[in-house]
């Protein structure tokens, strides 16, 4: 039953890759369907059965794209609702995109903010690549991180789903809070190891306490 969901989800796959060579031509279609297809990867094929084609390939589309440029060390949080007039495809549900360095945490702390917040996550899909860009920004390539080129750094693309929020304010709100959340978790990541490193100097120091102070004490405190 598996291998057969799974075929299934492979088929759905192609007719989304013969979206791509529909709309797109030369390098730029062999680029999105190299990334569409790995966006959808490791996604349980009940997510995707049951969608349009042209959705999807809308949706991976969407997400290349907004990934295209970034300035190096900082996050690029988009949240809206896609309407086939403005954006090429639709969905029933609101749509989180974003592009950041791959980091721990990141998922976790991304849906904490959006439960805080009562709503509710359909759907989150967190492919890492691993990515060259020139001095602007630009991305030149997306491969996987086994293929990484040199130069490339390893990046953490997000496209998360959930319940329709139809206020422009809300929208707002959603992407000025994830964006807090990821600047708070890329601090934790930078900072860590130089707080460890205090740690280790402070013990170091009272390791060395002169002897007239009480030893169980010291020890205490190391």
């Amino acid at each position: 039953m598996a291998l057969g969901v799974e075929t299934l989800k492979n088929t759905q796959i192609n007719k989304v890759a013969k979206v791509v060579k529909s709309r797109l031509s030369g390098a730029r279609a062999s680029s999105a369907d190299y990334f569409i297809r790995e966006f959808y990867r490791d996604v349980p094929p009940q997510d995707l059965l049951d969608e349009d084609p042209e959705n999807l390939y809308g949706a991976g589309l969407s997400l290349w794209q907004f990934g295209a440029v970034r300035k190096p060390g900082r996050a690029k949080v988009r949240v809206y609702n896609p309407e086939v007039e403005e954006h090429g495809w639709r969905s029933s549900h609101t749509i989180i995109e974003i592009v950041n360095d791959d980091m721990p945490f990141l998922v976790d702390s991304v849906t904490m903010e959006l439960n805080r917040r009562d709503l509710t996550v359909h759907l989150v899909i967190h492919p890492t690549f691993a990515v060259q860009r020139n001095g602007e920004g630009k991305a030149k390539t997306f491969k996987t991180v086994t293929e990484r080129a040199n130069g490339a750094v390893r990046e953490s693309l997000m496209h998360v789903q959930i319940g329709e929020q139809t206020s422009p304010e809300a929208l707002k709100s959603i992407e000025k809070g994830v964006l807090k959340v990821l600047n708070d978790v890329r601090a934790a990541v930078n900072d860590w190891r130089a707080m460890l490193q205090q740690v280790e100097e402070s013990i170091s120091e009272l390791a060395t306490t002169p002897a007239k102070l009480d030893r169980e004490e010291v020890d205490e405190a190391i």
